[in-house]
């Protein structure tokens, strides 16, 4: 499995310091995926929990382990079979906090509570698989946090980021697929994969089907999961921006894009 720290801590200073957005409410603490903001999460996965006033201050965590209490708030999740634990933080900010399911939280619908400087509470709905993938942009959609990682004859890899500074953002960071640069695989970051079945996590490259060597825990932080996508093929040469769709245990991710050269 390819690894790569320096990735993983970039998305982690992204959960911890990535601008508060505000989303239609559906309750006084809406709890979604923190990686596509998608309603369903998962056991051990990342979610974010919006509202407003859910904190007097901004408290990231300062380290590992992750704390149970920030900025003078708690967390608790109370699954659908009625046992309820206290969660994991990443952050607290008036309109956020970003925090990790239970992995031993019973699928269905459960409550998500926030004590401390507040009292609100609201529905988490929780799923044994929710599929999401980081962007670069933080919004869900266009290229991923990522790498492609080029692995010679020799087994020597050369890695390079999926994206690139843009004028208006992020964008693609062409991917070489000829192999003259070796066999090309890629490394997405995600969350809500871990808990697959046995039958094999399934991409689509621009509708073309790749696969999927390894798909989960990624150890450098809790929740943060990892996909291995590749060798590429090298029909997909020239096709530049297109769409890549991880689909687990049958549900979709949300949809990113990669550029091909």
């Amino acid at each position: 499995m390819f690894r790569n720290r320096t990735m993983a801590t970039l998305l982690y200073f992204a959960l911890l310091f990535g601008v508060p957005r505000l989303w239609a409410q559906t309750a006084s603490f809406s709890t979604v995926s923190a990686a596509n903001y998608g309603s369903i999460v998962a056991p051990d996965s990342i979610a974010t929990g919006m509202g407003m006033n859910l904190a007097s201050v901004t408290a990231p965590s300062t380290g590992l382990p992750l704390p149970t209490s920030l900025g003078g708030d708690q967390v608790s999740v109370a699954d659908s079979a009625g046992k309820s634990a206290t969660v994991s933080l990443y952050l607290v900010a008036p309109t956020q906090i970003n925090y990790v399911i239970p992995a031993g939280a019973a699928l269905g619908k459960g409550t998500a509570q926030v004590s401390g400087s507040t009292n609100v509470q609201g529905p988490v709905l929780i799923s044994n698989v929710a599929p999401g993938i980081w962007t670069a942009n933080q919004n869900g959609t266009g290229v991923p946090v990522g790498q492609v990682v080029y692995v010679s004859a020799s087994g020597t890899q050369t890695v390079q980021t999926l994206f690139k500074s843009g004028s208006s953002g992020f964008v693609t960071n062409p991917v070489d697929v000829s192999g003259s640069s070796g066999a090309a695989y890629l490394v997405l970051y995600g969350t809500g994969v871990r808990r697959h079945s046995l039958n094999p996590v399934k991409a689509a490259i621009g509708g073309t089907s790749v696969t999927v060597p390894y798909a989960g825990v990624q150890p450098s932080y809790p929740g943060l999961d990892q996909i291995n996508i590749g060798p590429l093929p090298s029909s997909l040469a020239g096709k530049g921006d297109i769409s890549l769709i991880l689909t687990v245990d049958g549900v979709p991710a949300n949809a990113v894009t990669i550029g091909i050269q």
